[in-house]
């Protein structure tokens, strides 16, 4: 064999080299979207083993609110719904503030978006329903930017299940579902 086509050779093996260390890092990249994908939906489904999650949206599910007794001043509201909660108030933000984080997971692709609503979309619209007199409101007030993701991440909910995409419930979805046999 000459050095030409030694050459030769050595630039199609350079270049299948070159071609499998691409096709392998994007099935790694892959993989690891999918293992960060599980790990984020892991870590926010602990949050319902948390006693302050846990506590806070229970109270929020169970809140018998009278929303006339809001004055439409921002700070005024916050108050009449702290002193509601009493001793729960700072778990009921938990619960808020953790849709809220999930938000901007969702946004930015840190979290999986359906990963997200098979397993938190029912609880969370109620939640949002819960106290939607106090955050429509902040969507008319121009600037305002509380609470700003989890009133996106509402809209987007509502826009997957207006194009028919959102599933019914799990019981009602999969109730044909079997695991697979052992092997």
């Amino acid at each position: 064999m000459n050095l030409e086509t030694a050459a030769s050779w050595a630039e199609i093996l350079g270049l299948i080299t070159i071609l499998g260390a691409a096709i392998y890092s994007w099935f790694q990249i892959k993989e690891l979207r999918r293992a960060r994908d599980s790990t984020t939906a892991m870590n926010l489904a602990a949050n319902f083993q948390s006693k302050d999650f846990v506590v806070g949206l229970t109270s929020i599910l169970n809140m018998e609110f009278d929303p006339s007794k809001m004055s439409g001043e921002k700070s005024d509201d916050f108050e009449v719904l702290k002193g509601h909660f009493g001793e729960d108030w700072p778990k009921v933000m938990v619960v808020l503030t953790t849709w809220e984080s999930i938000g901007v997971l969702v946004h930015r692709g840190e979290m999986n978006f359906h990963a997200f609503y098979d397993l938190f979309s029912g609880v969370f619209m109620k939640t949002y329903g819960a106290f939607s007199f106090y955050l429509e409101p902040i969507r008319e007030r121009e600037g305002d930017k509380e609470m700003e993701w989890f009133i996106w991440l509402v809209d987007r909910v509502k826009e997957y299940e207006k194009q028919g995409s959102g599933t019914p419930p799990a019981h009602l979805a999969f109730k044909d579902w079997k695991p697979k046999n052992r092997v």
